[in-house]
């Protein structure tokens, strides 16, 4: 049986991927792994959320139209950039991308190759993603 598509919530996705690396980040022994994963999927669902605001359109499966669109976080960095288009400047994102070292295939990695800097660099690069959002939610880009 094949699951069915569902509607992206980009908005709750980032804040629950958040909540939950989070929890993993701050556990004794912290889960590095798969906080590491959650922050890189947190920055990536609250970009595309600003994206979609933006004109990013999706697909019938709810999938980005656009291949180019279809990037996870070590990538929209870049593309969210590409929307801006210089618009709205403190909304800008720095330009060094905290996840040029992150990757979706992570996930399959064991976890002894999670070290805690790396992970931490990822959760400041979702902590700013998260500041982003709630600037364009109080100026009025969002809900």
């Amino acid at each position: 049986m094949t699951a069915p598509n569902l509607p992206p919530d980009y908005l709750d996705a980032m804040e629950r991927h958040w909540l939950d690396a989070e929890q993993l980040f701050h556990l004794n022994p912290p889960s590095l792994a798969n906080a590491d994963q959650l922050y890189g999927l947190s920055a990536e669902c609250g970009l595309k959320a600003l994206m979609m605001k933006w004109g990013m359109t999706l697909n019938l499966n709810y999938a980005p139209a656009l291949g180019s669109d279809r990037k996870h976080a070590d990538d929209v960095w870049d593309r969210y950039e590409a929307y801006r288009q210089g618009r709205f400047t403190t909304l800008a994102l720095p330009t060094t991308n905290p996840f040029d070292d992150w990757s979706i295939h992570h996930r399959y990695a064991h976890r002894s190759c999670f070290q805690q800097a790396v992970v931490e660099g990822h959760k400041q690069g979702a902590a700013v993603v998260q500041q982003i959002v709630k600037e364009a939610d109080r100026i009025g880009v969002l809900p």
